[in-house]
């Protein structure tokens, strides 16, 4: 990681270590273990660095602090979910940015690829890993009574959509969250391509 990535990297930690006491002292710990959580999460690029020599570009590893604090600190535990109904789609808007990131790091393992195969690649990487994240999420609400996909009645923001919506707000969420991830990667495929 390079000197920005990893000033940026620490300062976040700092805050986490900042707010963690914070809710230590209010004796509030869901958010206190969220963001023990979040701390912890902070070290896995330089984990997977170390272990198998994967190295994810300054804009991917800033993309992934950012999206570790705004779902795991803010969005869950601060309720940033439903305060702000474009929380989510910002937070899937740049999730598909950073799988974008992702796959080039690996794609960039191979040798002798041009830049159309490594984007395709990318591409194709970012939706599957969007996929499995609805999956997971589908899943979790399954077995723990969750509403990640915000398909319970008793959710206060009904996926932010009237009542008369036609069709269910889990159906509507999860169609939308897949439409924004698309919309990121493809937005991170055509920079990239000017950047490579």
């Amino acid at each position: 990681m390079n000197l920005a990535v990893t000033l940026y990297a620490n300062l976040l930690r700092i805050a986490l270590g900042f707010a963690a006491f914070y809710h230590l002292f209010k004796r509030n710990y869901k958010p206190l273990t969220s963001s023990a959580c979040a701390f912890g999460l902070t070290y896995l690029p330089a984990v997977f660095e170390r272990m198998f020599s994967y190295h994810l570009d300054s804009v991917g590893n800033i993309l992934y602090f950012t999206i570790i604090i705004m779902t795991i600190y803010l969005g869950n535990s601060l309720k940033f979910y439903d305060r702000f109904a474009w929380w989510d789609y910002l937070i899937h808007f740049l999730s598909g940015c950073l799988f974008v990131s992702v796959g080039i790091a690996l794609a960039n393992r191979m040798a002798n690829l041009n830049q159309f195969p490594i984007l395709f690649f990318s591409f194709t990487l970012s939706i599957t890993l969007h996929v499995i994240w609805e999956v997971l999420e589908y899943i979790t609400d399954c077995l723990f009574h969750s509403d990640n996909q915000r398909w319970q009645k008793v959710n206060p923001t009904h996926n932010h959509q009237p009542e008369s919506a036609i069709q269910p707000a889990g159906l509507v969420d999860t169609m939308n969250d897949t439409l924004i991830c698309i919309l990121g990667t493809t937005i991170a495929c055509i920079i990239w391509w000017f950047v490579l």
